[in-house]
């Protein structure tokens, strides 16, 4: 049973709610890994192509952006949709699963293009309701920290003459059409981290003639917890963790080298760089027990909404949703974001992200990102479309 009575939609959106199904659809059955969604690109270069939009490709990635302009002295108003899928196998076992194996859309990226492609269609079918100039940027590589996402895309100029920037994310978490969205701060500071920790190998049976690599990694990923209890404010939220831990070759040896991998978090830049210094000298405190250490970070900044965007996401949700579906001083999400690099981008840093909600508990549907399997109810597409739309036309 379809939940859109629920909402306020345009009577003529309503007639793309096959598209969009279809399109979703398509998409989830193509899932692509970060940096290399060049089935998706083409997909969705066609339909925006088919509807009069210019595409502006980016030699070498994926990403791209979409323009419809009415008025070269408009203000550019920008729409991000993430493109790329999870490295695993997709579990819904439907007629629309994933043909690749070893990838599927578990975080939803699929719907988050479907709501830009119907939203750009119903703009381009309508244009005489535009008040604004608008650009889609479809943008590569939001899940992998590793691969040119965001960042690349802002730097090859996906955010030159953008005044504002929005963009959503789905939480099948929350009953379809629920809007979470927060005044300021939306999304945590996120760095994922590597260390490499070299050491002097022995045999197991003279571990006094060697450097134990395992050991020496495992007192700086022990040391986590006295950096957030005793460095860091308890009154701001911060976070480590150790998702990764190799090491050694043999077991009857000291290993001579460990790495290992994990993400730092927080709310606020004193308390992220505090927690990056801390680390670093935890670190360096291994170089005097004779050992050789390497770190790497790569991450993003927090995603911040301006209060002019977010007051204009909220003014379109009531326009929508039902009253009891508006979360608008939601919690910041503990995730991080690269969209905070395409807001710091826009004119006056003018941009905001929400969540939308894309479950039913009705249908079965309540699972939360990254689950397998993961399903959405695809009406809520619809109302993400109509959001974009209302940003568009207001």
């Amino acid at each position: 049973m379809s939940t859109l009575n629920a909402f306020q939609l345009n009577a003529k959106l309503r007639e793309l709610h096959d598209f969009s199904i279809q399109t979703r659809r398509h998409l989830h059955q193509i899932p692509e890994l970060s940096g290399q969604e060049h089935k998706t690109t083409q997909f969705c270069q066609d339909l925006m192509r088919e509807v009069g939009y210019q595409i502006t490709t980016f030699a070498g990635f994926t990403g791209f952006v979409a323009d419809l302009d009415i008025n070269p002295d408009a203000r550019r108003v920008a729409f991000r949709a993430d493109m790329d899928a999870l490295a695993m196998d997709d579990l819904t076992n439907d007629a629309y699963s994933s043909t690749h194996a070893g990838c599927a859309h578990n975080c939803g990226h699929d719907t988050h293009m479907t709501i830009a492609l119907t939203a750009a269609r119903y703009l381009a079918l309508h244009r005489e309701e535009l008040k604004h100039n608008v650009r889609f940027v479809f943008q590569m590589a939001e899940e992998d920290m590793r691969v040119p996402g965001a960042d690349k895309m802002v730097e090859l100029g996906c955010m030159d003459g953008v005044d504002e920037v929005y963009a959503l994310h789905n939480d099948a978490s929350r009953e379809c059409g629920t809007v979470l969205i927060n005044a300021g701060v939306m999304s945590s500071y996120g760095s994922a981290w590597t260390l490499d920790v070299q050491g002097i190998s022995a045999h197991g049976s003279t571990p006094e003639k060697g450097l134990d690599a395992i050991r020496e990694t495992a007192r700086i990923v022990m040391d986590f917890d006295y950096i957030v209890a005793k460095k860091t404010s308890p009154f701001s939220p911060a976070v480590f963790g150790c998702g990764m831990f190799h090491g050694g070759t043999i077991p009857n040896a000291v290993a001579d080298h460990a790495q290992a991998r994990g993400t730092i978090r927080a709310m606020d830049a004193n308390t992220d760089q505090i927690l990056k210094n801390s680390f670093d000298g935890i670190v360096k405190e291994s170089t005097l027990r004779g050992f050789v250490t390497s770190m790497d970070y790569c991450g993003y900044p927090a995603v911040i909404n301006h209060p002019d965007a977010y007051q204009r996401v909220v003014r379109a949700a009531k326009d929508i949703i039902p009253a009891e579906l508006l979360q608008a001083d939601c919690k910041p999400m503990t995730g991080s974001e690269d969209f905070s690099l395409m807001v710091n981008a826009a004119r006056e840093q003018r941009g905001a992200m929400f969540f939308l909600g894309s479950g039913n508990r009705s249908k079965g549907i309540n699972n939360y990102l990254h689950a397998n399997p993961y399903f959405v109810d695809d009406d809520f597409m619809l109302v993400g479309a109509q959001i974009f739309i209302h940003l568009a036309t207001h």
